[in-house]
């Protein structure tokens, strides 16, 4: 059985999964992280170097996409975590490293995007749509649950984001037995998030998108900028917002 965990973009929740990984006593872990670091992963889970040395290994040979700051802001928990195992598990990173990149590069895009919609007031429905869908078009996931089926061994968890369901699926197609779950009880997907998971099911209509993006603007414009994290947007968001039972959730898939 293959455990695959969901956790979201915010560093409270990479510390539920932090949590799990030291108390859970897995003897397989599959981190969404790259490929490229697995030596240095490898050699940091040995105790073979600090957490201080991988940091600065990881940002001076620029092997994850910048803003090096942010990545690390929403991985060092897990970081953390991989310090304090037995040195018997087998921590492996299973991400496509093209497909890594072209996620950060389209969410650069969109960055730019949303700064032009703030700016100027006006939105192109189509170039967002455009740019989401190219972020889609490169699919290594059976690339990635081949790799994860191969080298999983006793208990094993597979960390994944919002996604992950789609991962349990196709190692399900394989042949293999994958559980899903969210280190969230419940979490309320940001409006981006709703708009990319619309996209990819194939229900997304221009007048909802506009609606999503304009809303993606306000939370970036009224939480995100003016707070000093991710988290802090996002949870002050929350408090502001009164959803309905219908507005989706990591778990209604």
């Amino acid at each position: 059985m293959i455990e695959v965990l969901i956790v979201p973009g915010l560093q409270s929740s990479a510390r539920k999964a932090a949590d799990l990984l030291v108390s859970s006593r897995y003897d397989t872990i599959f981190l969404n992280f790259p490929r490229n670091l697995q030596s240095l992963v490898s050699s940091y889970v040995l105790g073979m170097q600090s957490l201080e040395s991988l940091r600065r290994t990881i940002e001076s040979e620029k092997l994850v996409p910048e803003p090096v700051g942010t990545w690390f802001y929403l991985n060092d928990p897990i970081l953390e975590a991989l310090g304090r195992l037995n040195r018997t598990v087998k921590v492996f990173c299973y991400k496509d490293v093209d497909n890594y990149h072209l996620q950060i590069d389209a969410a650069s895009k969109i960055a730019n995007l949303t700064f032009r919609a703030s700016a100027t007031g006006k939105v192109d429905v189509d170039e967002w749509i455009k740019v989401l869908k190219e972020s889609l078009q490169y699919d290594a996931l059976a690339h990635e649950a081949e790799y994860v089926i191969y080298r999983a061994e006793g208990k094993t968890v597979c960390l994944t984001g919002l996604g992950g369901w789609k991962l349990a699926n196709r190692i399900k197609m394989m042949g293999h037995e994958a559980a899903v779950r969210c280190v969230e009880r419940f979490y309320r997907f940001k409006p981006l998030e709703v708009m990319e998971a619309l996209l990819e099911l194939g229900k997304l209509t221009r007048g909802v998108a506009e609606k999503l993006i304009w809303e993606h603007v306000e939370f970036v414009r009224g939480y995100v900028l003016s707070t000093e994290t991710i988290d802090e947007a996002y949870f002050l968001w929350l408090l502001s917002k009164h959803y309905s039972k219908t507005w989706p959730t990591a778990m209604q898939r």
